[in-house]
């Protein structure tokens, strides 16, 4: 078991590998957008990898053409998308207002 924590805010959030970063926040209650279910479409879970990126599963096509679309960095992931074998540090970048 790994932990995902978001920068800043004391939230986190203990995570298998067999999990993606977004359902495992979302089952701790912590807010990120998304509306296309995890499907790599909208691009709303799109996270900032501060530290531990060594950590995630490598990107696949449809997150690596969601994440172009966007002009996401190389620093950037969808948490829909991304699994983790270790503890990592994210910034969300969409919160529910």
């Amino acid at each position: 078991m790994a932990v995902v924590r978001v920068r800043g805010t004391g939230e986190e959030a203990v995570i298998d590998p067999v999990t993606s970063i977004l359902v495992a926040l979302q089952r701790k209650g912590i807010g990120i957008e998304t509306v296309c279910g995890g499907r790599a479409q909208c691009g709303r879970c799109v996270v900032r990898i501060v530290s531990g990126g060594e950590k995630l599963s490598k990107k696949k096509p449809p997150e690596a053409h969601r994440l172009e679309i966007l002009k996401a960095g190389e620093d950037m992931r969808l948490a829909c998308q991304t699994y983790t074998v270790g503890d990592v540090e994210i910034e969300i970048i969409n919160r529910p207002v």
